[in-house]
């Protein structure tokens, strides 16, 4: 799959995870575009100077700072859903998230931040109706997309019926739920966050064991989702770490 980043520490992150091939254009020198330069050529990835009008019509953004990375990602660290379970099958500490209907890339680069500094084993995405990893993720995300496992599924309802027959036990974040540090979500967990303004689906907050709330004194409805998120991940990372 090509695509196209901007942002240095998109760039950064993606070529120093290994998992890309691809072209780095640079329109101009300094300090951190050098570095970017020096890091592609480290990692075997072309580097071709360009003129700002190219790297515009490559990005199609007028804040490319004079880098821009086309890219596709190896087949190496595609994995599928199935494979995923596997590999963490011995895992006793597991931690999954599933995301139901996030449309906003600008949400989801956020939420992957926070999966990546909590060490989620991988995130659950459903192939329709929900934003997928892109450069505006990569670049909110500040390349930590390039580090968390994500795979793509076609029913997410489903595929937490696999969690659940692989002795996961699915938390959902609702604000009617009971406080995130009163359940015991230590052992094979799924978290389970819901879209911007929605909330939790009907049918995916029915397959939830249980749901999850943070306390809050607050004046406003409640916390954007990648926040939320955030929080619950290190409430479940807590507990799982401790």
């Amino acid at each position: 799959m090509q695509s196209i980043l901007t942002g240095f520490h998109a760039i950064s992150e993606r070529l120093a995870s290994g998992s890309v091939t691809g072209t780095l254009h640079v329109s101009r020198t300094g300090s951190r575009v050098d570095e970017l330069v020096e890091l592609a050529k480290k990692r075997g990835i072309e580097v071709r100077t360009a003129t700002d009008s190219r790297l515009r019509r490559l990005s199609g953004r007028d804040d490319h700072r004079g880098a821009v990375l086309e890219c596709s990602e190896t087949a190496l660290v595609e994995e599928t859903f199935e494979q995923c379970l596997k590999r963490l099958a011995d895992h006793p500490q597991t931690l999954v998230l599933a995301i139901d209907g996030v449309t906003d890339p600008h949400n989801l680069g956020a939420i992957l931040r926070s999966a990546d500094q909590f060490a989620v084993d991988v995130v659950v995405l459903p192939a329709r109706r929900s934003a997928q990893d892109n450069e505006t993720v990569a670049r909110t995300s500040a390349g930590a997309d390039a580090y968390v496992p994500l795979v793509s599924v076609p029913n997410l309802v489903r595929a937490l019926d696999t969690l659940k027959e692989g002795g996961y036990w699915i938390f959902g974040a609702d604000s009617s739920g009971t406080t995130a540090a009163k359940v015991d979500m230590r052992g094979r967990s799924v978290l389970v966050v819901g879209s911007e303004g929605q909330g939790l689906g009907r049918l995916v907050r029915e397959h939830c064991d249980a749901l999850v709330a943070i306390p809050t004194k607050g004046h406003i409805d409640s916390f954007n989702v990648s926040v939320a998120a955030g929080i619950l991940l290190y409430e479940a990372r807590r507990q799982q770490w401790m």
